[in-house]
């Protein structure tokens, strides 16, 4: 099991908002989400670069008024307990509180795009567990080097 997880720093990889062409204004605004993981995990550094993609909207759909990306890589540094393995408990451990802290900057990153949009009423993404729901999905992937 871990020792520790430090998180040293974010950046942001994509930061976009489109407005879409073919927006049929009415009362509703489509934000359907796509959320994805990956974790580079360099065991020589005890080091993890956990990069999470969120893109909300689309520019293909008409209930869709925009669309806006936020790309954001955290790199994060662990001590391992020596003589414990990769395992799944090091991952959960792992993807549970990278991705919580890296939501954590997401969610206003997200709202002040939109509202720095100008045009749409503030959005803000709501507090879930992240890292279950990417789970569930499928939508994280853990690379070793």
């Amino acid at each position: 099991m871990m020792a520790s997880l430090e998180f040293e720093d974010y950046y942001l990889d994509e930061f976009s908002y489109k407005k879409n062409i073919n927006y049929v204004d009415s009362d509703q605004i489509d934000l359907n989400s796509d959320i994805s993981c990956s974790i580079q995990v360099k065991r020589r550094e005890e080091t993890a670069f956990v990069n999470l993609k969120v893109t909300l909207g689309s520019l293909d759909n008409t209930n869709a008024a925009f669309k806006a990306v936020v790309d954001i890589v955290g790199k994060f540094n662990y001590q391992k307990e020596k003589n414990t393995e990769y395992d799944i408990s090091f991952e959960k451990f792992l993807t549970e509180n990278s991705l919580a802290i890296l939501w954590s900057f997401i969610r206003p990153l997200f709202s002040n795009l939109i509202t720095n949009g100008n045009q749409y009423p503030n959005y803000i993404l709501p507090v879930i567990n992240i890292s279950k729901m990417l789970k569930d999905s499928g939508k994280i992937e853990i690379n070793y080097d």
